[in-house]
């Protein structure tokens, strides 16, 4: 939690952070600077002192409502400054050299952001030898991603909002779906036409729009084959057919940065083969034997482990018995989410656990099995976002149907 910079600053010897980017590009300005918006800033965070965010003049608004001190690049000569360098990087440069005296900055710091990676190299190579007193230090994995693996009560509540208006689309898209009617094995809209990927894509992403979400990632939206590799999508303008898996991944995100939820739903049109009605139902109880297993503590790899040894029961290679498989289970069980749709904890195989992937109170997270063939068609995944209160219970962030068929209606 954001409470925890401090403690983490401490404990790696650490003087300075140093966070540098744009809201919408960079979820460390978005955690520090409370989500409001900017197109670059710089933040600045200290054991002992206020959190200081530097912006432009443009932004003072949204500077008054971040939480932090806020001081103009202006009144750092910025404007002056601008007119007398042609080179970007003597200008950053220049710029934090004065606010370094300003501020009195001294010590060990670790930078984290966005910026071109040249630029960076250049700049925090030149940067001690520039500005007295400065060390930079690596910080990995970074402090604010550490801090980020678990959500205090608004954060948590951002998300359910998100979750919310995700499921609104998700259901929007399957209504499209409903409406329609199967004939000579194809799903058709009232006017005869075929119902394809690219008609659903596009409710989804109107529908997203409309709840001032985003998705920074194509939703993946696959049928037979393509179900049965996990990141693979069907061609736009594949019409649905009966009977064959439909996986529908949805991941959005709120617009201009923020918080994801992720949620994927696996069906067939109108009816599913006893074959894969089999890996559904396998599926399936691999997602409950794993979040009857959740504990407070429990290092996701445990997790990873119990649905191994599920699917292997049932005749299924997994990860664990061959890395390389492309058939099977073949990815890791889940993923934390928040700022970023993938990020701590973890829920893979590791030989060596470590702690920022135990599961803990305010941890959300994704408990995603599945099982691909795509030489045989078909492919299931069902995955749901949970999250972990304070006294380490489990909770879906916002609960959606499970069911392996959906019947047209019209």
């Amino acid at each position: 939690m954001k409470s925890d910079l401090l403690r983490l600053l401490n404990e790696r010897n650490l003087d300075i952070l140093w966070a540098v980017g744009a809201t919408h590009e960079c979820p460390d300005i978005y955690y520090l600077a409370d989500g409001q918006p900017f197109t670059q800033a710089w933040i600045i965070v200290r054991r002992g002192y206020e959190t200081l965010l530097v912006h432009g003049a443009m932004e003072r608004e949204s500077a008054a409502r971040s939480g932090c001190r806020a001081l103009d690049f202006s009144s750092l000569g910025a404007e002056e400054l601008s007119r007398g360098f042609t080179d970007p990087l003597a200008l950053r440069l220049e710029l934090f050299a004065r606010l370094a005296e300003r501020e009195n900055l001294r010590g060990r710091m670790a930078v984290h952001g966005v910026m071109d990676p040249g630029e960076a190299h250049a700049f925090l190579s030149e940067l001690p030898r520039r500005v007295e007193g400065i060390e930079v230090v690596r910080d990995t994995p970074s402090l604010i991603q550490e801090a980020r693996i678990t959500k205090d009560e608004s954060e948590i509540r951002r998300m359910k909002c998100v979750a919310a208006d995700s499921l609104y689309a998700l259901d929007a898209a399957l209504n499209i779906l409903r409406s329609g009617r199967l004939e000579n094995g194809l799903l058709l809209d009232e006017q005869g036409r075929g119902i394809t990927v690219g008609r659903v894509r596009a409710e989804i992403s109107a529908r997203l729009a409309e709840r001032s979400l985003q998705e920074t990632h194509e939703t993946i939206l696959s049928i037979g084959r393509e179900a049965g590799i996990p990141h693979a999508s069907s061609d736009p303008d594949t019409v649905f057919s009966a009977g064959r898996t439909v996986v529908l991944d949805l991941f959005p995100c709120s617009r201009g940065g923020g918080y994801y939820f992720d949620i994927t739903r696996t069906f067939g049109i109108g009816y599913l083969p006893d074959e894969e009605m089999k890996l559904w139902e396998c599926v399936l109880q691999a997602q409950e034997k794993a979040i009857a297993a959740i504990r407070p503590g429990l290092d996701g790899a445990r997790l990873q482990e119990l649905v191994c040894d599920h699917f292997e029961a049932a005749g299924h290679p997994t990860v664990r018995t061959d890395s390389r498989t492309s058939e099977g289970y073949v990815h890791s069980l889940g993923h934390g989410v928040g700022l970023e749709v993938h990020e701590f904890p973890y829920l893979r195989l590791n030989d060596k656990p470590v702690a920022r992937n135990s599961l803990l109170p305010g941890s959300v997270f994704t408990v995603e099995p599945g099982l691909y063939y795509p030489g045989r068609g078909m492919g299931v995944r069902i995955e749901d976002t949970l999250y972990l209160d304070s006294e380490g219970l489990p909770h879906f962030l916002a609960e959606f149907p499970k069911s392996p068929v959906l019947r047209p209606e019209g």
